[in-house]
């Protein structure tokens, strides 16, 4: 189907040069979204989008006495799906689309996969949590997982430029709830897990399954033109059985795991601080990410690539060639006597998971910094207070992003769950709890910054203050010679 914001643009005979919901990118001939955010209104900046040169202003609420055409919506995140589509002469139609979507994973699955595939032979396009890339190249920092339509039909269109062959991208419950990958068919589709996260958006377990289901009710849908399109799923994961039944005989399925029977089954794992190895199949392989949970990302990479028609000498040489994702169990490297690392864990799962990671190499003691962001589900606070309590030596309760709410409240939401415990002390400067925890290591202890890693900036009210805990890190190892 069209979009019905254009056709009524070619009806008032504009001419229409460009799309966007920011007032401030709004030139000559565009059409201006007035989307509602849950922070901002952008009803309230349609008076600059006219100033700009708007062509056009679209909303989902009435608006009087306007100077320019006006169309009120009644699902404006359909209609701006719809119209970047049109606009953009349908990019994706022409690309080999891979979705990865799941609570965790989904990053550093991107990450391998792309290597993977530019291994291959393959120009690749990459749109994740933590840039959005070309051929390697980073075309912009990510302000979402996955970009509203607008901007994400307008990344796919330059990929096509570019002459990209295959698209991996990192698809939120978020987005598909929101309509953000509305008229892309997909090649295939990848699902890691299931954990506690975004209920204060999808409310109960089961509206976040959902969501995340219509990524591969897309891959399994009749319209779907895609040729050979199969769903890689983590057989060891309850929710990855449930999905594996739903899809049956519907789509091919290649399953993952380490614990059921899978398609790709990882078997002697062998772990240490600098490298995973593991068996697949009786192939041997290794990766450099740390922990059991990337075996399971690495088996997903695989199996997608597989998918894809890949050998695999190949897919091997693609695991072992990546040198790392940023901020995924990163460790900071210097001639310090103990261990730094950076972690993107924000949720209870994925903390424990770290802890997990290092508890076979523990000599010494285990320091975590960590916090948890404001204006998101409260539901896990407690629980990532409790886990930090119980897993580690001690505990640095420190502010991650607060945004507009109090830090008090985030800080007592969490304490709720460290009650009983003693281990802990709560130093809101981030940097300052960051240094004394590095200052309270000694030889052979590991330390743990945890909640931001890849980001490099600090919501503080409504405010974007820089700030990277690697960099916090690297000052401190050097002011220290140990660098």
């Amino acid at each position: 189907m069209g979009s019905i914001v254009l056709a009524k643009a070619r009806l008032a005979g504009l001419q229409i040069t460009g799309l966007t919901f920011r007032s401030q990118e709004v030139r000559p001939g565009y059409v201006f979204f007035a989307l509602k955010g849950a922070n901002t209104d952008g009803n309230a900046f349609v008076p600059q989008a006219l100033a700009n040169g708007a062509a056009m202003i679209v909303s989902s609420q009435s608006q009087e006495n306007l100077p320019v055409p006006f169309y009120q919506s009644s699902d404006i995140d359909k209609d701006m799906a719809d119209a970047a589509y049109e606009f953009y002469n349908s990019p994706s139609d022409s690309l080999r689309m891979i979705g990865v979507t799941g609570t965790k994973g989904k990053t550093s699955i991107a990450y391998l996969l792309e290597k993977i595939l530019t291994i291959a032979g393959e120009k690749v396009g990459a749109l994740g949590t933590v840039n959005y890339r070309i051929d390697g190249r980073k075309i912009c920092d990510a302000p979402n997982t996955t970009p509203a339509a607008l901007p994400l039909f307008n990344l796919l269109a330059q990929m096509k430029k570019e002459k990209c062959q295959t698209v991996v991208m990192e698809v939120s419950s978020h987005a598909l709830e929101l309509q953000r990958v509305r008229h892309i068919w997909y090649d295939t589709a990848i699902f890691t897990n299931l954990q506690r996260d975004h209920l204060d958006f999808h409310l109960n377990f089961e509206n976040y399954f959902n969501a995340k289901y219509k990524l591969f009710e897309n891959l399994a849908d009749s319209r779907n033109p895609k040729p050979n399109r199969t769903a890689v799923i983590n057989i060891d994961d309850p929710y990855g059985q449930k999905l594996a039944a739903l899809l049956k005989g519907r789509v091919r399925i290649l399953t993952f795991g380490q614990e059921n029977t899978a398609d790709f089954c990882a078997t002697n794992v062998r772990e240490s601080l600098t490298h995973t190895d593991f068996e697949v199949n009786g192939i041997r392989a290794s990766i450099r990410l740390l922990g059991r949970h990337n075996v399971y990302n690495a088996l997903a990479a695989w199996a997608a690539a597989a998918a894809q028609g890949i050998d695999t000498d190949t897919i091997v040489k693609g695991l072992s060639t990546l040198p790392g994702v940023p901020g995924r169990m990163e460790r900071i490297p210097g001639r310090q006597p103990f261990f730094a690392f950076v972690d993107f864990a924000y949720t209870n799962e994925s903390l424990s998971r770290a802890f997990a990671t290092v508890a076979p190499f523990k000599k010494g003691k285990v320091f975590v910094v960590f916090g948890c962001g404001g204006q998101r589900d409260r539901t896990k606070r407690p629980l990532m207070g409790h886990t930090a309590c119980a897993q580690a030596d001690h505990v640095f309760l420190t502010n991650d992003n607060p945004r507009c709410e109090d830090p008090k409240q985030i800080f007592d939401d969490i304490l709720a769950g460290m009650k009983g415990f003693s281990n802990y002390e709560i130093i809101p400067d981030r940097a300052h709890a960051i240094r004394q925890a590095l200052c309270s290591a000694q030889k052979d202890d590991i330390v743990i910054v945890a909640g931001k890693g890849h980001e490099n900036y600090q919501l503080i009210g409504t405010e974007k203050h820089h700030f990277s805990d690697q960099e916090v890190i690297l000052d401190f190892l050097r002011e220290h010679h140990y660098v």
